[in-house]
């Protein structure tokens, strides 16, 4: 019986890769045999992951860091076609980049509002939509998981914007799914519930 965990032959990219969630996600990846795509902001870290979870699957030449912005189209685009030259065309995509503001709705400033929808909400349609053209441009079937959040389904106080946006992320991936169906796109979003990271650690 063949097992259906294992990726080997297969490219992985993750958004938000460099640390947290996207790197847990990244790791088991690559423990499964696929090749990894890490992509983020801060380079440097996320080659000194990716270097680490090289050598931790005996494959430092199959695990590589991206540096991309996924509110940038443009950046976007280009780690797309960096990581198909590189690793091949990946046909497994989480979309896990994501941030968060604190404070009182009353108080929020409309660039901070802008900052959280740019990357959860904007940034994730960057990424599924790049990762879809790249799907059918190559003729190939694939999975995008979009990483929503609990608070997409359940509201706490202080994080409107954090929830708001996770929300419009199950709802985007629902039409997503249904629109990209027909070219064999998988299209599933993930709701985790709280986990020390970084980004929520204090």
């Amino acid at each position: 019986m063949n097992d259906i965990f294992d990726l080997q032959g297969r490219t992985a990219l993750v958004t938000g890769g460099f640390s947290g969630l996207g790197l847990h996600f990244a790791r088991v990846l690559a423990q499964r045999g696929a090749r990894v795509a890490l992509m983020g902001r801060r380079i440097e870290l996320g080659q000194a992951m990716a270097q680490e979870l090289g050598a931790a699957v005996g494959r430092p030449d199959q695990v590589r860091a991206y540096p991309v912005d996924v509110t940038d189209v443009a950046s976007v685009a280009a780690g797309f076609g960096q990581v198909s030259a590189e690793l091949g065309v990946p046909t497994i995509v989480v979309n896990n980049a994501g941030t968060v503001q604190r404070g009182a709705s009353a108080e929020v400033t409309a660039a901070d509002w802008d900052a959280v929808v740019d990357v959860n909400l904007s940034g994730v349609f960057k990424v599924a939509q790049a990762a879809a053209r790249t799907l059918i441009a190559a003729g190939s079937a694939g999975s995008i998981i979009n990483i929503a959040s609990i608070l997409g389904l359940r509201v706490r106080s202080q994080v409107a914007s954090y929830a708001a946006t996770k929300a419009a992320v199950v709802h985007l991936t629902k039409a997503l799914a249904l629109e990209w169906a027909e070219h064999g796109i998988r299209v599933n979003a993930l709701a985790p519930g709280y986990f020390e990271t970084e980004i929520n650690r204090e």
